[in-house]
Parts: structure tokens; sequence; C-alpha cells
């Protein structure tokens, strides 16, 4: 019996440092965390449960989603067999979309794309949410023309969501159409989003030697990243770092 216990309380500690690892790595905490998490495992899990994970969730969502992430780490197909047996069981539009989705997260591209397919049938067939997760699946699978061809339909049908330009505006950039990517990005930097356009908008512009409109753009995200607030800079950290990093890249060459 003893034995027993120690077994589950070791095994539930583990999945209490993978959970909130996941949580420290996806939410862009500072690397000592995850030292203070591994290396103090009681104490370290504790300290990072009441500072920094249960202040970051909203209603039970972040909860799930962090959840999620760790089931996948630890068994990152299980999810996707468990979700062909409901699609074998009810071939729903619904549960088909969904299975595509996981065919996504484990890289399987073309599943993804062949199942978007079986959806787009009949009534289904001008979905916008489905027209934009085909696009995005054909165009993670590096077919640019497919993917294009879906989100021109899916522009026709309703009016374009920022996260749905952004996809618009990586479709025409990859494709070399530089002309509609400005106009993407341009577009898309005025409507109050995260960083992620405005940063890819001014790399893009600096590949065509527009320097100074991007050294500008860069520097207006710094500028707003130093007044926003901790939890706004961790969710644009990847964007944030590579605003800096250009800005001292091109500070260095003069």
């Amino acid at each position: 019996m003893p034995g027993s216990f120690y077994g589950l309380a070791g095994f539930v500690t583990l999945a209490a440092q993978v959970l909130l690892a996941v949580h420290c790595l996806r939410t862009g905490r500072p690397w000592w965390w995850l030292m203070l998490i591994f290396f103090f495992p009681l104490v370290g899990c504790l300290v990072y449960f009441f500072v920094e994970f249960l202040p970051s969730m909203r209603a039970g969502g972040r909860v799930r989603a962090v959840t999620k992430d760790v089931a996948r780490l630890i068994n990152p197909t299980a999810e996707v067999r468990r979700l062909e047996d409901v699609v074998s069981l009810t071939p729903t539009v619904n549960n088909r979309m969904e299975l595509a989705r996981a065919y996504l997260r484990v890289g399987r591209n073309q599943d993804a794309i062949a199942t978007y397919r079986l959806c787009a049938q009949g009534i289904h067939a001008d979905d916008p949410r489905l027209l934009y997760e085909m696009s995005q699946a054909y165009y993670h699978n590096g077919d640019l023309a497919e993917a294009r061809e879906a989100f021109e339909r899916l522009r026709g049908q309703t009016v374009l969501t920022p996260e749905q330009q952004l996809l618009s505006a990586r479709i025409f950039e990859d494709a070399e159409d530089t002309a509609n990517a400005l106009r993407e990005y341009g577009a898309l930097s005025g409507r109050g989003t995260g960083e992620e356009a405005r940063c890819r908008y001014a790399l893009l512009l600096q590949r065509l030697g527009r320097h100074d409109e991007a050294q500008t753009i860069f520097d207006q995200i710094v500028r707003h990243a130093r007044l926003s607030s901790s939890h706004y800079r961790r969710e644009e950290k990847e964007w944030i770092d590579t605003a800096k990093r250009e800005l001292k890249s091109a500070e260095a060459a003069k």
C-alpha cells in the first residue's frame, strides 16, 4: 500500500510539472520558472500555480486549452485515433472537421485536405468556416494555388476577420504576389490586431528594400509593447522580439 501511494504521488507530481511547464513555455514566462518547477517539484509547482497559472485563467477556457496541450504532448496521436472512431460511427460535417484539425496538428496535411474535401459538398460547399480551414490546410501543405482558390471563395461569402485576412496576406506573400500581400498587411495594420501582421508587413517591406518604412513599424511595435500589459507582451513575445532584433541589426549596420 505505501508503495502504491508513493507511486501515485509521483505520477501526480510529474503530471503537475508537465502541465505547468507547458503553460510556462506557451505563455513566455521567464526560464527560471522551469528550473523552480523541475528542481523543487512540490514548492515550485505550488508557487507557480498561485502566482502565474491561476491568475492567467479565463473562465476555464485556458485550463482546457493547456490540458489539451499536455494530452497532445504525452500522446499526440491518441486524439486522432479517437476522432477517427467518432467519425466512423457518426460521420457528420462537424466531426469530420474536428478530425481534419487533429490531422493538421500532427502534420498529416494530406489527410486533413482529403477530410475537408469530404465536408465541402452540397449545402456545405460554401460554408465560410470550412473554406477558411480548407485554405489553411492547403497553405500548410504548400499548395498555394489551391489555398488561394479556396480563400477567394471564402472572400466572396463573408467579411473577413483579422485572422482570415492574415492568412490571405501570407498566401499572397508566399505566392510572390507582392502587391496584394502589401495591401492585405497594410489593411491589417490599422485594425487594432496583435503584432504578427505588423511585424510580417515590416519584414516584407524590408525584403523589398523599403528599410525606412520597415524600421518605423518595428519601432512602433517596440514602443507599443512598452506601454502594454505584461500579459500582452507575453502573448506577442515572438513578434516583439523580432522587432527588437531588426532594430538592433539596423543600428549595428550604421
